[in-house]
C-alpha cells in the first residue's frame, strides 16, 4: 500500500486578486503560520515513517521555497516549486485543483492521497492515525453547510484524479468543498469523522476555528 502526504503552500500572493480583495492575510504572516503548521506535522513523523508515508510540499507560487520553511522539512520530503496559480489567484479552490493536475504524475504513483494544508495548526494526529490504520475515503462535514472540509482529507487518488478530470480549474465557478463533496457522493463510499481536530485560521474573518 502505497500513501502520499500533499502539503500546499502558496507564499507569495501579494500580486493575487484575493490579496488585493484583503480575502488573505499578509505573506509575512503566512510564512509564520506555515512553519507552525509544518513543525506540528513532523512531530508524527514517526507514525509516517511507521507507515512508509512519503511526503510532498508543494509551492504555486515561486520557484523556490523559503529557506525557512526548508529548514522545517525532513531530508525526504519532496519539494515542488513553481508559479502555477492563473486560477487560484482569484479561487482557491481552483488554485488546488490546478495544483493537483500539475503534479498529477506524481499522484498517479500511490494507490491513497492525504491532503493538508499546513497553515492550519494540528491539535493531535488522530485524523491522519485513523485513515492509517483503515485506509478508505475518509472526510469531515462542514458545520454550517452540507459539503465536506478541505484543509485535511484522505482519498483514493484514482478517485482524485477522476475528479480534477472531471472539474478541471478554468472549469469550478463555486467552491470546492461543494464540488468534491458532490463529485464523491456520487462515484464512491466515503466515511465521515467529527472534527478534523486542528485550528483553522480563517483569513477573512481574522478568526481561528476548531475544526
Amino acid at each position: 500500500m502505497s500513501i502520499l502526504l500533499y502539503m500546499p503552500i502558496s507564499t507569495k500572493i501579494l500580486r493575487t486578486t484575493l490579496y488585493k480583495k484583503k480575502q488573505v492575510v499578509s505573506e509575512d504572516i503566512r510564512l509564520e503560520q506555515y512553519i507552525t503548521g509544518l513543525k506540528k506535522v513532523f512531530e508524527y513523523k514517526e507514525i509516517l515513517d511507521k507507515h512508509n508515508v512519503h511526503i510532498c510540499l508543494t509551492d504555486n507560487t515561486a520557484t523556490d521555497i523559503d529557506k525557512r520553511i526548508l529548514d522545517v522539512l525532513p531530508d525526504n520530503v519532496k519539494v515542488v516549486a513553481c508559479v502555477n496559480n492563473r486560477f487560484g489567484s482569484k479561487n482557491k479552490g481552483a488554485g488546488v485543483i490546478e495544483q493537483w493536475t500539475y503534479c498529477k504524475d506524481l499522484i498517479k504513483e500511490y494507490e491513497w492521497f492525504i491532503h493538508f494544508e499546513p497553515r492550519q495548526l494540528l491539535q493531535n494526529f488522530n485524523f491522519i492515525t485513523n485513515f492509517l490504520d483503515n485506509p478508505r475515503n475518509l472526510f469531515t462535514m462542514n458545520l454550517n453547510s452540507s459539503h465536506f472540509n478541505t484543509g485535511l482529507f484522505c482519498m483514493k487518488s484514482k478517485l482524485l484524479l477522476c475528479y480534477i478530470q472531471h472539474t478541471p480549474a478554468p472549469k469550478l465557478k463555486g467552491c470546492i468543498e461543494n464540488d468534491l463533496y458532490n463529485y464523491v457522493k456520487n462515484n464512491d463510499s466515503f466515511d465521515l469523522l467529527d472534527k478534523m481536530e486542528l485550528i483553522w485560521f480563517d483569513s477573512f474573518s481574522k478568526k481561528e476555528y476548531f475544526w
